[in-house]
């Protein structure tokens, strides 16, 4: 083999490797604060809605920070500080539907402006299944993901979908006669991809380094 493909071939190696270490598309369902989640893979540096500066009422479409809100239908969503404390819930405000209320909605959809790789918020009070689907511009499904049903908790129940290029709106679905409560929306308005993790970044470096020094020795033999 010559020396020029052999070190085509090692270069592909570590291309391939490093793509591989690339943080993967996945769900998030965790249990932390909302500092933590900004710290999650695909979230770090992301925007954050906490809804605490809105007018409490209620809405049949609400932007904030580059996102709409929008419930099904005639359908209406609650803002205000209903339960702050319990339920995942922080800060003053946070959105949800009403139990057994008229117009209570069954569908919210986020809209982005432009598109995200990531969102997520906390989830809290379900007790039924919910279900997250993301979509891309052209309204192909993107990823889905079955909500946990979180009752009661107020342990920090954050749930999301992370690191899917190109979604342009995503919806979550359930009864209205289940209240659910949505509070700390952050998604990553950036729009790309996945992001290297730590150690994909040492082994394409390491990778890179050896491939210097080969070509040394190649060349000196």
């Amino acid at each position: 083999m010559s020396e020029r493909r052999f070190l085509c071939l090692v270069a592909a190696v570590a291309i391939s490797l490093f793509t591989a270490g690339l943080a993967a598309a996945g769900t998030v369902d965790v249990q932390t604060n909302p500092s933590g989640a900004t710290q999650i893979s695909g979230l770090v540096g992301s925007t954050v809605i906490t809804f605490d500066g809105v007018t409490p009422g209620t809405y049949t479409s609400l932007t904030l920070s580059g996102v709409t809100f929008t419930p099904d239908g005639s359908n209406l969503m609650w803002v205000d500080g209903d339960y702050i404390g319990y339920y995942n819930n922080f800060g003053t405000n946070s959105l949800h539907n009403q139990s057994g209320g008229a117009g209570s909605f069954n569908t919210l959809t986020f809209q982005f402006t432009g598109t995200t790789s990531g969102f997520g918020f906390f989830w809290g009070a379900s007790d039924t299944a919910w279900v997250l689907t993301a979509y891309n511009s052209s309204s192909a499904v993107i990823e889905s993901y079955n909500l946990p049903i979180t009752g009661a908790s107020n342990a920090g129940d954050f749930v999301g979908l992370v690191n899917d290029p190109g979604i342009a709106y995503a919806t979550l679905a359930g009864t209205g006669s289940d209240y659910v409560f949505i509070d700390n929306f952050e998604f990553n308005p950036k729009g790309g991809g996945g992001v290297p993790e730590p150690g994909s970044l040492l082994l394409l470096g390491s990778g890179l380094f050896g491939l210097a020094a080969l070509a040394r020795k190649l060349r000196k033999a």
